[in-house]
């Protein structure tokens, strides 16, 4: 019984390498995406975004705040303007992203006590820019405005200026970002897309090969294979069994070198990803095996879960909240392995958490492995009963 599984696990390992289609779709692109996708996010975090600034006061604390502007890691004043329409033409050419507006007698009402208040303007197109230079003029402006708190308090009631910097700010908020220290966008977005990647490939791959035996590449030269016509049982767990070694050597392969190359935090321990990888991956092969028996073409496949990448993405729940999506965007998405699949690789790799940890996002991958599994086995009795009028593929 072994001998017949691993023979058949074995001739469909080969069929990886020489079908084509299979070896661009199972061996080259997790290979292509894992390190195509984050070498645009090398950088890590957005820093130098061009910005100006508009100055109606022309004193010496504007020059100070445009000096700690030009200094913030975050942001690169390239011009100083005395009028706003020529920061509001800068921008609409996308010379420059933002600009901040300094109010005519800052300095003026800074020393009268009164409030001042600061004009920030940011292009809103671009997302990421504009958080950037919201927070480095934000924090400019605060940290002006608290230095000269801290230096009236310490004249006024002749203190040092440790004891005014406390009297200033009694409750000093500490903030400190966990699992994504550097606030970095790869950090962020990379580590889901390496899930998705993992289980786009896998199910093309899967109905690449073909499901249904009369569709299975190479029938016509090998029809009568002893492998081609084994058994259902053994054909249905030997090609399951190919797929699992293949793509478990992916997942270490992102979990050992992906993550260090492109310094990803990774602190999940080894116990933790072997059981996720086996239940991920027993959940997707399934998965993709039933949809293998509903295509009669190999390229239908391509063409359908191609364009359903950005689809199933926005379905993993990681950019936007799943309670606040419709119910029935939520019960769709409950069809597919990633959206548990990426929230327990995340809790794992990024969090290091452990099996407890993400044990209900793998119960409902295991519930999905085995109603995967009896519809695949269903389906593939039914196929291998079917006369296919479209020849082989």
């Amino acid at each position: 019984m072994l001998s017949r599984l691993l023979r058949v696990t074995l001739t469909e390992w080969k069929l990886f390498v020489t079908d084509p289609a299979a070896v661009l779709l199972l061996v080259v692109a997790g290979l292509l995406y894992a390190f195509y996708y984050p070498t645009p996010y090398i950088n890590q975090t957005v820093s130098k975004v061009p910005v100006a600034v508009v100055d109606f006061d022309h004193s010496g604390k504007s020059r100070e705040l445009i000096q700690m502007a030009s200094a913030a890691q975050q942001i690169e004043v390239k011009a100083v303007y005395g009028e706003m329409t020529e920061a509001e033409n800068a921008m609409a050419r996308e010379e420059i992203f933002g600009f901040m507006v300094i109010p005519e007698n800052m300095e003026k009402n800074i020393r009268r006590g009164e409030q001042v208040s600061l004009n920030i303007f940011t292009h809103g197109a671009y997302v990421m820019l504009h958080g950037a230079i919201g927070t480095a003029f934000s924090t400019c402006a605060l940290t002006l405005g608290a230095t000269q708190k801290v230096r009236q308090i310490a004249l006024e009631k002749k203190v040092p200026s440790t004891k005014a910097m406390a009297m200033r700010d009694p409750f000093p908020i500490s903030i400190q970002t966990m699992f994504n220290n550097t606030g970095s966008y790869s950090n962020y977005v990379v580590p889901c897309v390496l899930v998705l990647i993992l289980q786009q490939s896998l199910i093309i791959g899967i109905c690449i090969l073909g499901g249904a035996r009369g569709h299975r590449r190479f029938r016509k030269k090998f029809r009568d294979s002893e492998v081609e016509n084994e058994s259902m049982p053994y054909r249905y767990f030997g090609r399951s069994l190919a797929y699992f070694l293949h793509y478990c050597c992916f997942i270490l392969f992102y979990h050992c070198v992906i993550y260090n190359l492109f310094n990803f935090p990774r602190r999940g321990e080894l116990l933790p990803m072997a059981v996720f990888a086996v239940v991920f991956l027993f959940a997707v092969i399934n998965f993709g095996m039933v949809v293998s028996q509903v295509f009669l073409r190999r390229e239908s496949s391509m063409q359908l879960f191609l364009y359903l990448s950005i689809p199933i993405l926005f379905l993993a729940n990681f950019s936007w909240p799943s309670y606040l999506m419709p119910t029935a965007m939520q019960s769709l998405s409950y069809i597919l392995p990633s959206t548990f699949a990426v929230p327990a690789w995340l809790t794992i790799e990024q969090m290091g958490g452990d099996i407890y940890d993400v044990a209900p996002k793998l119960y409902a991958l295991a519930i999905q492995a085995v109603i995967y599994l009896i519809l695949g086995l269903l389906l593939t009795r039914f196929r291998d009963k079917t006369h296919f009028k479209t020849g082989d593929m």
